[in-house]
């Protein structure tokens, strides 16, 4: 098998490259810059051109801009970006029969704070991001070996996971979301879900997540317990009041994932414990690197 990685070098996409690699898969890393093979997936040719030349025999499609704001502000870079590129992946999987994996969101939803969402949820579309990742959603699903991830993701590297990682250690200003429920999972588990899940024969949509489902404000309570910080500090915030307007009932069930994959899916707990995890090996691959260069 040889696997087709777009957005590789992002936070997602470098987790499923190692992932893959570490398995013994040969894996095809693409993206603007900085991977084997360069591509800007808003160039529908060019994308084409990409999938004609590989040998790919599966591709993971991990591409999104998901700046909420600049999403609203361009909605026309939104739906170029997040949901066009899927149109070419979809017919190169129908021609093809290749396996498609697509990422999705979980920008949904809305209602009851803790419902746990399942793949049959009803969907709304709430902000231009969203309605470009379902958009994607519908194309994807177009291709009969076509399978749609909905997840939400943290790590390390950055984004929300090296905010809140900072906030707390660096004792900086922290309004915490009461309102903004999530079932938050660590990258490193969803890149591993997601190569599981392209060995099987499930299509359609899944949730891959944790099978908690936490405000924002519980989940920086719970990581600071695990980096052992007081955070006496932080207050509690709403997001309701955010713009552009976001969902905030997001959580979502993974019973379906569990059942496909034969294991729990990651706990609250286990997310943040990855996540400080995760940090401290970044920390310690800087601080050898630093150390190898004053000795040289």
């Amino acid at each position: 098998m040889s696997v087709l990685v777009l957005g590789a070098t992002g936070l997602l996409g470098t987790e499923v490259m190692a992932v893959l690699q570490e398995r013994g898969v040969r894996a095809l890393g693409a993206a603007r810059s900085g991977a084997d093979l360069q591509i800007d997936v808003t160039n529908q040719m060019g994308l084409f051109r990409l999938l004609c030349q590989t040998d790919a025999t599966a591709v993971i499609n991990c591409v999104a801009n998901v700046n909420l704001a600049a999403c609203e502000a361009d909605q026309e870079m939104s739906y170029r970006v997040n949901a066009a590129p899927v149109a070419v992946l979809a017919a190169w999987s129908q021609q093809t029969e290749g396996r498609l994996i697509h990422v999705s969101t979980d920008q949904f939803f809305r209602g009851d704070p803790r419902e746990k969402h399942d793949e049959a949820a009803l969907v709304h579309m709430i902000n231009a991001y969203g309605a470009s990742k379902f958009t994607a959603e519908t194309m994807a699903r177009e291709a009969p070996n076509g399978l749609v991830v909905r997840t939400n993701i943290c790590g390390a590297k950055k984004g929300f996971g090296r905010w809140a990682i900072d906030s707390l250690t660096k004792r900086t200003p922290i309004g915490a979301f009461t309102d903004y429920f999530t079932s938050t999972m660590h990258v490193r588990a969803c890149a591993e879900g997601l190569v599981d899940l392209m060995a099987t024969d499930e299509t359609g949509v899944i949730n891959l997540a944790s099978r908690d489902v936490s405000s924002k404000e519980e989940f920086m309570q719970a990581l600071a317990a695990e980096l052992g910080i007081n955070p006496d500090w932080m207050v509690q915030s709403s997001a309701r009041d955010m713009t552009p307007e976001r969902a905030l009932s997001c959580g979502l069930d993974v019973s379906r994932a569990e059942a496909v994959l034969g294991r729990a899916m990651p706990t609250l707990s286990d997310t943040v414990r990855s996540l400080v995890h995760e940090d401290a090996q970044c920390v310690t691959t800087t601080n050898s690197a630093s150390a190898t260069v004053r000795s040289a």
